[in-house]
């Protein structure tokens, strides 16, 4: 029962009136009775002002009560109408009771006509009451279920502007809601994108928004419904001039506004505005939905675009051995059109006495996580072409497997260069087999014959001849170890930089040099070659030091210069990682910086000319660069760089 009841009561008899408005005070402190005493006045207050109750003679000046009966009831349907009258007869009650009066009632009727009323009236209001909760309650429950069918509906739209139609639809034939239309924001506007013929009616073709401009536009700023129930009451109307009264402003996420108006003043009750709330809602995850669908496949879009530029193979394989998801260049390989791809388990990309290896890589990844193998692919067409494979488990949000992906690399090209390394290397074995037999041989047999002359006769020129025996001696063993310094670095070890330099300084320790170790490193190199190419260098230093010219690290030069001090540090910039040895000598003119690395260069009368050549082949094979430079002493320099970070 409603703590307020505004009454209505139209007579032109001011004892009805009288006694009416003191009985119904009287029954309910909560009455409050406004009287008129013709139908225009009535109908205009009606117009204005809310009641929650009429009470009307019959006999009224220009019209009768039931002529007001059925003016009333065109305006508000469900308002209770109690005509309460001193004139009538039968023919009057029936018409009331045709027009829809709630009750009628004589004052001559009763004893006590003036309480009957009063009973009458709060019992109408009451009973109207219940009986429009209880049909909102029914409304609101027919339109929630139809609204989660809608929902289903909002699930199978593909595009936007489907929403947008299916909002409008569901706001005109399910909420009841005719005039409504839906704008979505591009930038700074909002453009209208569906819309009801009643929009249409009431405003013609809807306008687009521009930022900051009209009441959708706050909406859809602050992200908050509106709820205008006389839009002209306020300054920021788009139009002055609209026919729209009522309206509902719902903000459709970032995507827009949904927008329902009424040219009825207060239109929209709280059970309108929870239904166009919970369609907004709806209307915004469908709206979201899209959005992230597109997202999703543009970046799926994007990601096998990147995949299929890949010249190797990129490949998921799922747990039961078929494959899940490749890029173009797995169809372009191996000749099978993606149809074919889609059916054939991994093992048939593969010649039978690979499967094997193919299907203990797949179970390795499962263990151990990650795992790389070669083996050869069988095209379509019976071609063999050798790859190597990186395969990395896939596990699933709870950490169980869920397949291998991996990466497929075209290794024809270096399995062509290490066969032809291969033939290269039997020839080299060949050289050196030939340089350190057929040539050393006769060369022992000359060396002994010239002992023998010697034994027979002594000359000058058998002292000549002994000192090209050795420079022959010392060109093969430097043709030995040249040759041997161009071999790869396979095996590979960790070494401390001083300690591998003090032990090779043992070798080339001379009275007249120093070394200073200026700083230390770890150095992954082959042992062997590290030591000959230090050992070159720290030779070439203190012999290019103490004789005050440059020679290569083999000469055999008689030294009579002064002391040398050689030098060797860390090198650790930001590009560049290594070590140096350096000297104080009178360093290597500019211009000669880079043919000192050239074989046969030599500055001495028995020099080979090979000792810096293998020293920079040496680089070259573990993948560093040597260079020459000047040291701060003004000496010689040499840099070895492109180590592994420290």
């Amino acid at each position: 029962m409603p703590d307020r009841i505004r009454v209505l009561h139209v007579d032109d008899d001011p004892a009805v009136v009288e006694a009416a408005t003191s009985a119904l005070e009287q029954a309910h402190c909560g009455i409050t009775v406004e009287t008129e005493s013709n139908v225009a006045d009535g109908i205009e207050r009606l117009d204005s002002e809310a009641f929650d109750c009429v009470v009307a003679g019959y006999d009224l000046p220009e019209q009768t009560g039931v002529e007001f009966l059925d003016a009333v009831r065109k305006q508000s349907p469900d308002l209770p109408f109690v005509l309460f009258t001193t004139d009538g007869n039968e023919a009057a009650a029936s018409d009331a009771i045709s027009a829809g009066v709630t009750e009628y009632l004589r004052v001559d009727g009763s004893n006590e006509p003036h309480a009957r009323l009063a009973h009458t009236v709060v019992d109408a209001v009451e009973r109207t009451a219940d009986d429009i909760e209880h049909a909102q309650s029914t409304r609101r429950e027919r339109a929630i279920e139809e609204l989660h069918s809608t929902a289903r509906a909002f699930m199978r739209a593909t595009t936007e502007d489907a929403v947008a139609q299916i909002t409008v639809d569901t706001a005109r034939t399910i909420l009841n809601m005719p005039a409504n239309g839906v704008h979505f924001a591009d930038g700074d506007s909002l453009y209208p994108v569906a819309w009801t013929e009643q929009v249409e009616e009431l405003i013609g073709t809807p306008p687009v928004f521009e930022a900051g401009e009209a009441l959708a536009w706050q909406a859809f700023e602050t992200g908050e419904a509106r709820v205008h129930d006389d839009i002209t009451s306020s300054p920021d109307r788009y139009n002055p001039e609209t026919n729209i009264r009522s309206e509902l402003i719902l903000p459709l996420g970032d995507h827009g506004v949904l927008l329902i108006g009424s040219s009825e003043v207060g239109a929209f009750d709280d059970t309108d505005v929870t239904l166009a709330r919970t369609l907004s809602v709806h209307a915004t995850a469908a709206l979201s939905r899209l959005d992230r669908d597109r997202q999703l496949r543009e970046e799926r879009e994007f990601i096998d675009q990147a995949l299929d530029t890949l010249d190797d193979l990129f490949y998921v394989i799922d747990t039961d051995g078929s494959l899940r998801r490749w890029n173009e260049r797995i169809p372009e390989v191996t000749g099978y059109s993606n149809d074919e791809i889609d059916d054939m388990p991994v093992s048939e990309f593969f010649p039978g006495d690979e499967h094997e290896t193919i299907a203990a890589a797949i179970n390795e990844t499962r263990t151990s996580g990650r795992v790389t193998v070669e083996a050869e692919v069988l095209t379509a067409n019976g071609e063999r072409i050798p790859y190597e494979f990186a395969g990395t488990q896939l596990t699933d949000t709870d950490g169980a497997t869920a397949g291998t992906v991996g990466i497929g690399r075209d290794i024809s090209q270096r399995k062509a260069y290490e066969q032809q390394l291969e033939r290269q290397n039997e020839r080299l074995d060949e050289f050196t087999s030939i340089v350190s037999h057929d040539l050393r041989n006769p060369l022992t047999v000359a060396e002994g014959n010239l002992e023998l002359a010697r034994a027979e006769h002594d000359s000058d020129a058998l002292d000549k001849v002994s000192r090209a025996h050795e420079r022959m001696r010392a060109l093969i063993d430097d043709l030995l170890t040249f040759a041997r310094a161009g071999e790869t670095a396979t095996d590979l070890e960790s070494v401390a930089l001083a300690g591998i330099v003090e032990e090779c300084w043992q070798s080339v320790e001379d009275d007249r040099a120093t070394l200073v170790v200026e700083g230390d490193r770890q150095i992954r190199a082959d042992m062997a070659k590290l030591r000959r190419l230090l050992a070159n260098l720290l030779r070439n230093s203190v012999e290019h030091g103490t004789t005050g010219a440059q020679t290569t690290a083999d000469d055999n030069t008689d030294h009579s210069g002064g002391s040398a001090t050689v030098r060797v540090g860390v090198i650790e910039d930001t590009d560049r990682h290594g070590f140096y040895v350096a000297d104080d000598g009178p360093g290597i003119p500019a211009a000669d910086r880079e043919q000192v690395f050239e074989g046969g260069y030599s500055t001495g009368e028995s020099g080979t000319g090979f000792g810096l050549k293998i020293v920079q082949r040496i680089a070259e094979v573990h993948g560093w660069t040597v260079t020459a430079t000047e040291s701060e002493a003004g000496g010689a320099r040499f840099e070895v760089t492109g180590l592994e970070p420290a």
